[in-house]
């Protein structure tokens, strides 16, 4: 085999192992969670196995789908809260509170109490501008869901 003809082989291979190797950041994950890990070390009765909104990332008074599945193994009574927060350099820039039972029967057609197993959910809102919220601007978050 000439020089040449090797050459051209190794390079081929290269980069063809190279492309495979580094994430290319267009590519889109096929990530259920969107993102979001349980705490370490820490287990909870519901389990979640979908959490996707769209569009991603969020626009601030457009309309936004959120996917929420998962598995509970405890009844879920109505007035248990979930607990939304997000935080910016540190700072706690946003926190929402809701009846998860509710929220969960509402949109699933199921009635409060839940009982455990698994459930499936989709809302719809429009998240209002705050006064501080710069224009024209993407904007990253530390999220935790409680």
């Amino acid at each position: 085999m000439n020089k040449i003809t090797f050459i051209a082989i190794f390079l081929f291979f290269f980069f063809s192992s190279y492309t495979s190797a580094v994430p290319n950041p267009m590519m889109k994950r096929d990530d259920p969670l969107s993102g979001f890990k349980p705490c370490n070390g820490s287990t909870f009765p519901i389990t979640y196995t979908l959490f996707s909104f769209d569009p991603n990332p969020i626009v601030i008074g457009k309309t936004l789908v959120t996917k929420v599945a998962g598995t509970s193994t405890v009844v879920i009574e109505q007035g248990a809260i979930e607990t939304v927060e997000a935080f910016s350099n540190g700072q706690l820039a946003f926190a929402k509170q809701d009846d998860f039972c509710k929220k969960i029967s509402e949109n699933s057609g199921e009635n409060c109490p839940l009982q455990p197993g698994n459930f499936n959910t989709a809302s719809t809102t429009v998240p209002p501008p705050g006064p501080n919220d710069p224009k024209g601007q993407t904007l990253a978050f530390d999220v935790t869901i409680s």
